[in-house]
């Protein structure tokens, strides 16, 4: 096991990178990564017997450090220039990488060519290496170019303290600008040269196939059998998209290792079966070994149609070094083989290990791996015979892999969603077998028939499969409670249980107790950890709860304004469906320059003009200018907690606590140590 506890040191490394509060330099990556390299070249060379624990220790510490290098040197060379914070018009040609869902609308991934300000004398400005912009998309595939004018600016960091950071996402895409069309697209002209010409043909190419089973696919599931075989997700039903979220069967929408290893496992299941039933080469050769070439070639094929994201990346390096284990013929199936993928994938993206389907996908594979693995020592598998009893054991097989899936990723989906899906174990058992047996075989046959055009019957088949998995998402999404919501965690809560439940899957039976031990109590503080009492927003929109705490009603300034952050706040306090109304209708007296609000023993008023806010500050808790800045004079002597134009531009919306003890203490979503880092720094 010396191995993947040195996998899980270099992912600890990139973690501690993460949660640096300052970007480390890159001259500082490259000497660690170089006394590391000495490290290992002397410890290597120690005898074993006399110093194995040491050695041990210190091969996981210069692991460490190789994985926080690997990091920051990746960090350096994903660096792309990127708009400034405020909005402004831009003239923009490039060609559309892909067309995106955005709300109710659409939007591009444009590869810029060209960018200028929509004024002549402008100066020079950055050229992003993409941009994302909200338009009409009628008239336009991707792979054509465009030229639009566009309102733009630096893509947004998070809306609430310890949030998701769009921003951080955008800067390892390489995507500088967010923004919507303010004039319609026309056709452009762009040169492209080298891999860039290629993508582009691979990116037209995708979109062919994606109007091919758009048109021939049947209308009610053609969205996600496009998601299922091309990887776009910009034609799924919105309500489709709901329903399977709250049944727990969100997890096929994104293409990740269980639709890569059903495309190639089906492929290598195939080609063994008719190698086999070829009596001469099946007497003298290892047919599974051709067949692992096979199957890595469709791995490959499907990686690169479904667009390569990160996820699909992560499936496919999984699959390539199972099958690469059929080749050398090693154990396909091991810790071992997790534990190489997962070194690959962070070589590759570091940026991953933060992610949700980094966490979830390697937490199911292992957990998978080591269940199976203890209950293969235990029960030695048994040939069953009769069609009854093989159907049985494959029942059993899909629901404990269902269980111990459900049970694996439920932590990291209540720390990264605040939610699970209780009954998710019960639409998964329920519909999975048409997702493994009819919509992925069906979707690989659509494949293989579509070069004679024979592909609308195995699409319909396909699109059948969907059906009765939707039917049963929308029986288990309207069970009551369905969906089990949890406060916001705390930010070590996911590295501290990530290192835990590795522990508890490769560790000794005493660690494994000690892991089990280190999970309670880190949900025993979640569990004590309280939710905001208030927020204000980066425009002073106020959002507060109702006299009993969280509890089913939110007092906002307007109904309408801060959606997206309201929605946030009150996802993070576990209360998502809350009654909202204005505060201004009940809780507060109002007058034309302010509004006081009592709430938690403590006195607030929102003025809405700097020349009131010195009266306030003498009189109130906490203050809240909602238009413009206080003077330097009244904010030196204010006794108050101050929240003004000034304050909100610099540390964005503030997350407001009120302790028991009389204490006002402020969260704010960019903090100093966010702004430290690359993709937080200010333009």
């Amino acid at each position: 096991m010396t191995f993947e506890w040195l996998i899980i040191a270099m992912a600890a490394g990139i973690g501690v990178y993460f949660a640096l509060p300052a970007e480390p330099p890159l001259w500082i990556a490259g000497s660690v990564l170089a006394g590391a390299a000495v490290c290992i070249f002397i410890v290597t060379r120690l005898p074993i017997a006399a110093f194995a624990f040491a050695r041990i220790i210190i091969l996981g510490l210069c692991l460490c450090g190789v994985g926080l290098s690997r990091a920051v040197v990746h960090t350096h060379y994903a660096q792309s220039p990127v708009l400034r914070d405020y909005s402004t018009a831009y003239n923009m040609t490039g060609w559309i990488e892909a067309v995106e869902r955005s709300g109710t609308g659409y939007r591009w991934r444009l590869r810029l060519h060209e960018i200028s300000r929509t004024y002549d004398d402008a100066p020079k400005v950055p050229m992003p290496k993409r941009i994302r912009v909200k338009t009409k998309t009628a008239g336009f595939l991707p792979g054509d170019a465009v030229t639009v004018r566009a309102i733009m600016r630096a893509p947004p960091g998070p809306v609430i303290a310890d949030g998701y950071d769009p921003a951080r996402r955008a800067y390892f895409e390489q995507v500088g600008g967010y923004g919507f069309a303010i004039s319609t697209p026309s056709a452009g002209r762009v040169t492209v040269t080298g891999l860039e010409r290629y993508e582009r043909v691979l990116v037209r190419f995708r979109e062919s196939l994606t109007l091919r089973v758009l048109t021939r696919a049947p209308p009610a599931t053609a969205g996600l059998q496009t998601a299922l075989l091309t990887g776009d997700r910009a034609y799924i039903d919105p309500e489709q998209t709901d329903v399977l979220r709250a049944s727990g069967l969100a997890h096929v929408l994104a293409i990740s290792g269980l639709h890569m290893g059903l495309m190639a496992g089906g492929a290598f299941w195939l080609v063994s079966f008719l190698l086999a039933c070829i009596d001469p080469i099946a007497r003298r050769y290892d047919v599974r070994k051709p067949a692992a070439i096979v199957a890595i070639v469709v791995a490959t094929f499907y990686l690169v149609l479904s667009g390569a994201s990160v996820s699909t990346q992560r499936a496919f390096i999984m699959a390539v070094v199972l099958f690469a284990a059929v080749l050398l013929s090693r154990p396909a199936i091991s810790i071992r083989t997790v534990a190489v993928a997962a070194a690959i994938t962070l070589m590759l993206h570091p940026e991953s290990l933060v992610s949700a389907g980094f966490q979830m996908s390697f937490a199911a594979a292992t957990a998978l791996v080591a269940v199976y693995g203890a209950w293969r020592e235990r029960y030695p598998a048994k040939f069953r015979k009769g069609v009854l009893r093989r159907a049985a054991a494959n029942m059993t097989g899909l629901a404990a892999t269902s269980a111990i899936a459900g049970v694996a990723t439920g932590g990291f989906a209540a720390i990264h969603f605040h939610r699970v899906a209780k009954l998710g174990f019960f639409a998964n058992l329920a519909a999975m077998p048409f997702f493994t047996f009819i919509v992925m075989p069906a979707g690989f046959a659509a494949f293989l028939a579509m070069p004679v055009e024979q592909e609308a019957i195995p699409l319909a088949v396909m699109g059948w499969g969907l059906e009765k998995m939707l039917w049963v998402a929308r029986k288990v999404s309207t069970w009551p409670n369905s969906l089990t919501y949890f406060t916001a965690a705390p930010t070590y809560m996911a590295g501290c249980f990530g290192l835990a439940f590795a522990v508890l899957c490769i560790g000794s039976r005493r660690m494994k107790i000690l892991a089990c031990i280190c999970i309670a109590m880190l949900w025993g503080a979640w569990s004590m950890s309280e939710p905001a009492d208030m927020r204000v927003s980066a425009a002073a929109d106020i959002a507060f709860w109702g006299k009993t705490g969280q509890g089913g009603l939110l007092y906002v300034t307007r109904k309408r304004s801060d959606g997206y952050g309201v929605a946030q706040f009150m996802e993070r306090a576990a209360d998502p469906d809350a009654d909202i109304i204005s505060y201004r209708e009940e809780r507060a007296d109002c007058d034309d320059r302010a509004c006081q609000i009592q709430y938690k023993g403590r006195d607030i008023s929102i003025a809405t003009s700097p020349e009131i806010a010195h009266e306030e500050c003498a009189t109130a808790d906490l203050v809240v200018l909602t238009q413009r800045s206080a003077g330097p004079v009244t904010r030196r002597n204010c006794k108050a907690i101050l929240i003004d134009e000034r304050l909100l531009e610099s540390a964005g919306a503030q997350d407001v606590y009120f302790s028991e003890d009389g204490d006002i203490n402020l969260k704010p979503a960019n903090p100093k140590r966010r702004k430290n880092r690359p993709w937080g720094r200010e333009r």
